[in-house]
């Protein structure tokens, strides 16, 4: 049965106050309630001054994205997708910023946004955000942290679980997807990111993604990280694989695509700076749209 345009927008109108009520805790009166935009930029204000209070009152490993300022600000720009790692690692400490350019695996990242957005678009396109804002050299790092300090551990389990309610309200507020990198396995290290991230999906109403028009299966991806091209290569997954292989085989044409042992080039896919082609692998293989 269809749904009339006036059940259609009775819906919408639910929704939008099931989101309210969820994020604010309470419905505002009608006169007073943000809209879904303004709404994600106070949370991603609230984001950096939360963790801007951890940096100066528990530990100065915790790590401020300054990147996402600009997403907080009035008139700044709107991401088209979320890309969650681990945690801070050691450019990320030094520089502020999560995934920076000067790292490899964040060069790689930007380079492979940047040619599907546009030169210099990364910061205004991709929004990077970590499941810890605590900065260790190796994500193993995070579990020794948590073992040595009893209040340290409650901090960073308390950020996890901010960290993923941000999330999860950008989700429902402006439909955007969540693609996690690296392939974390089950463990304890992010266990409140998890659940929280979990919960809080779910007491949102299971809100859908859409990217470049197109509604996604899921909101959220979890995919191999850039690091060491990981993001284009096979791997123990079965559906992984059989997405890179669609993908090769859609583009056979292109010469040296396919390398001998069956990854894709990331030099060759990089290096074109064929904006379609890297949107299809985003859209294909990244996002699970291909098969």
């Amino acid at each position: 049965m269809a749904v009339s345009s006036i059940d259609a927008s009775a819906m919408e109108r639910e929704e939008q106050l099931r989101h309210l009520s969820v994020i604010l805790g309470a419905v505002p009166p009608e006169g007073d309630r943000p809209d879904a935009v303004a709404l994600f930029r106070t949370r991603v204000a609230e984001h950096g001054e939360r963790v801007r209070a951890l940096k100066s009152s528990v530990s100065p490993l915790f790590v401020e994205n300054g990147d996402l300022a600009a997403y907080a600000t009035a008139d700044g720009p709107l991401p088209a997708l979320i890309l969650v790692g681990d945690n801070p690692g050691r450019r990320e400490f030094e520089q502020s910023v999560y995934l920076c350019v000067q790292g490899r695996a964040g060069a790689m990242a930007h380079s492979f946004f940047d040619g599907i957005f546009g030169a210099g678009s990364f910061r205004g396109k991709v929004m990077v955000l970590n499941k810890s804002s605590f900065h260790t050299p190796r994500t193993v790092g995070l579990t020794e942290a948590m073992r040595g300090a009893p209040a340290l551990a409650e901090a960073i389990r308390r950020d996890q679980e901010e960290n993923a309610r941000l999330i999860a309200d950008s989700v429902a507020l402006l439909g955007v997807p969540v693609v996690t990198i690296g392939m974390e396995s089950g463990g304890t290290t992010f266990q409140s990111f998890r659940k929280t991230l979990e919960s809080r999906y779910s007491a949102l109403g299971n809100p859908p993604a859409v990217f470049q028009g197109k509604r996604l299966a899921s909101p959220f991806r979890k995919v191999p990280h850039f690091s060491l091209s990981k993001i284009f290569c096979r791997n123990a997954d079965a559906a992984w694989n059989a997405g890179l292989d669609g993908f090769l085989a859609r583009h056979a044409a292109v010469p040296g695509l396919r390398t001998d042992n069956g990854n894709v080039s990331s030099k060759l896919l990089l290096g074109l700076g064929d904006g379609p082609l890297l949107a299809d692998y985003l859209d294909r293989v990244i996002l699970g749209n291909g098969g």
